[in-house]
């Protein structure tokens, strides 16, 4: 290792929580350095809130659009998916962080780019793309603010079936013929919103007995019964799993509603998210 560079403050994580620490660690005069080992910006800029909401927008304007006496017939047709797609890249910067590189810039920030690990008492040890090593040391403080990364069940056969991710889910180029989606978080909701207006047919499959546990009950069932009238299946109750090949993806429910399995032409995992840190 090299001879540590030495800052006030070091954040490990540059997504919006490390972002704004920088924010207020800079105002207050102090020197910081932000690691990132992907975009600047996080998930929320490029995987999750920012693509997800450019996907659903014509979606749920269109729906709206429906519901006004006089104006549904004039927006009956289908949505023009590469225009949706155009949008949703113009939004994540077609997934290059050059503007939050130059805010960082600009405000007096130093980023550093590779996989950061806690190195001591305030220091962070960073390994750079290229195979560079760096270590920073903090006169104050090293915060953590990695976020969260998608989790796929360690399900038999599930892992094969190379299912998509949020981040596939939000970031795919053209709409899938037949779509599964494994979970009913908002995840899942809101991507089947998307996908199924983008063209796909969408089942949700959803282990519980509905959508958005974590919210009031009736919350979930108005978004089912949404999902429902604009054509996609959500089906509950439906435990077991695990995935086949052929270039299909098939979940094998164990029960609930119906026991067959289900199959697809790409399948999104929708289910957990963890902190993505390990010991070493």
């Amino acid at each position: 290792m090299t001879e540590a560079v030495e800052y006030d403050v070091v954040v490990l994580g540059g997504g919006p929580a490390g972002e704004n620490i920088v924010d207020r660690t800079r105002a207050a005069g102090l020197s910081t350095a932000l690691v990132e080992s992907e975009l600047v910006g996080g998930e929320c800029s490029y995987w999750a809130c920012v693509p997800s909401k450019a996907l659903l927008r014509p979606a749920l304007a269109r729906a709206d659009a429906r519901r006004v006496p006089g104006l549904a017939g004039a927006v009956a047709g289908p949505l023009d998916a590469e225009a949706v797609f155009a949008h949703r890249d113009y939004w994540t910067g077609s997934w290059k962080d050059d503007g939050q590189i130059d805010w960082l810039e600009s405000v007096g920030a130093h980023v550093y780019r590779g996989h950061g690990r806690l190195y001591g008492v305030r220091k962070v040890a960073v390994t750079s793309p290229e195979g560079e090593h760096h270590v920073l040391s903090a006169r104050h403080a090293v915060v953590v603010a990695t976020g969260t990364r998608a989790v796929i069940p360690d399900v038999p056969g599930l892992v094969d079936a190379r299912p998509w991710t949020s981040r596939e889910a939000t970031s795919a180029q053209a709409a899938p013929g037949r779509l599964l989606i494994v979970g009913g978080s908002v995840v899942a909701a809101e991507m089947a919103t998307a996908w199924q207006a983008l063209g796909s047919e969408v089942t949700v499959l959803v282990r519980g007995s509905g959508l958005l546990p974590r919210m009031e009950p009736f919350a979930g069932e108005l978004v089912a019964e949404a999902l429902r009238e604009a054509g996609a299946k959500v089906r509950t109750g439906v435990a077991g799993g695990g995935g086949g090949g052929g270039g299909g993806r098939r979940p094998r429910p164990g029960g609930g509603e119906g026991g067959e399995s289900q199959e697809g032409d790409e399948m999104v995992i929708a289910t957990a998210r963890a902190p993505p840190t390990q010991s070493n």
